[in-house]
């Protein structure tokens, strides 16, 4: 495993240090009288690691894709396990950490071992069972990559030493150079000459005949445009100028209206009232253009100047 890829451990506080990190070989009775702590001695947090770490690992185990089976689920995991403490722990540097007595030989599997199941345990009393299951499946998966890694590598030196064995025991003969035949002499005499290239047949001549004029252009002129209607549109303006020298006048004015005909080509009639006399009437496709030329019926009916005038 590279020291660079393993996932930190999680924090644990001071008193949980002073358990998992000194050993008993120090004789300091208030430190290590089990009433006066909170977790009570470190073999009590290894004990309560090493269960949760075995309950961890299984889990671990039975979440893996592609499953594993049932065999390999109750499997006790010591065997694997305990190789792969011995390295989180290396990489760790815990045991350099731990304060002990010179006498004590500190790197027994079963001392480390200790050491990594007390510190499991100050975890899962801290901070729980989800803090040490993402810690240990970080390490798991990690060490199943180097695992694969490892397995790969062996299997490509095994195949190279395999294969350097057998071109040693062969005896590899250069395969036999073949000759190409050589080219055929240049004959010395000259070619014959090529046969006459015959030329292309000339085109016809073009004809001489003169086309057809073309037919004259018709005499018959087009029948006229229709007049234009003789009645004035009204003019722009008018219907506003009309209401205003009405308003002025204080006259009241007011319109009828009327539609006849069908609804897609029918026409309107509007009649303009001034103080209840009729004095304009227009008939127009629209309602507005109807409004409009009975209003300047009226505004001529009542005699007012139009802007032109």
């Amino acid at each position: 495993m590279e020291p660079d890829l393993v996932p930190p451990a999680p924090k644990i506080d001071g008193e949980a240090m002073l358990e998992v990190f000194v050993d008993r070989s120090i004789e300091y009775p208030t430190v290590f009288n089990n009433d006066s702590t909170i977790y009570g001695g470190r073999q009590r947090l290894a004990a309560l690691g090493g269960r949760v770490l075995e309950a961890v690992y299984t889990d671990v185990l039975f979440c893996k894709r592609p499953m594993l089976g049932a065999d390999v689920l109750d499997a006790s995991p010591t065997s694997e396990a305990i190789e792969a403490v011995t390295t989180w722990v290396s990489h760790y540097g815990w045991v350099d950490k731990v304060r002990r007595l010179l006498s004590i030989d500190f790197g027994s599997p079963k001392e480390i071992r200790g050491l990594f199941n007390s510190y499991v345990g100050a975890v899962y009393a801290g901070e729980g069972y989800e803090a040490v299951r993402t810690w240990i499946e970080c390490l798991v998966n990690l060490q199943a990559q180097q695992s694969d890694h490892s397995k790969l590598s062996q299997e490509l030196e095994y195949a190279r030493v395999k294969m350097e064995t057998v071109m040693g025991l062969t005896q590899w003969e250069p395969a036999p150079v073949q000759m190409r035949p050589s080219p055929p002499p240049r004959p010395t005499s000259a070619p014959p000459p090529l046969p006459p290239t015959s030329l292309p047949p000339s085109p016809p001549p073009p004809p001489t005949s003169i086309p057809p004029p073309l037919p004259p252009p018709p005499t018959s002129i087009p029948p006229p445009l229709p007049p234009p209607p003789t009645s004035a549109p009204a003019q722009p303006g008018l219907l506003a100028l009309f209401h205003q020298t009405a308003a002025q006048r204080h006259l009241e004015i007011s319109y009828i209206p009327q539609f006849s005909g069908p609804a897609h080509a029918g026409k309107w009639t509007m009649t303009c009232i001034v103080n209840g006399v009729e004095k304009g009437r227009g008939v127009a496709t629209s309602k507005q253009l109807a409004k409009e030329e009975a209003a300047r019926q009226a505004h001529h009916a009542m005699g007012w100047p139009t802007p032109c005038e």
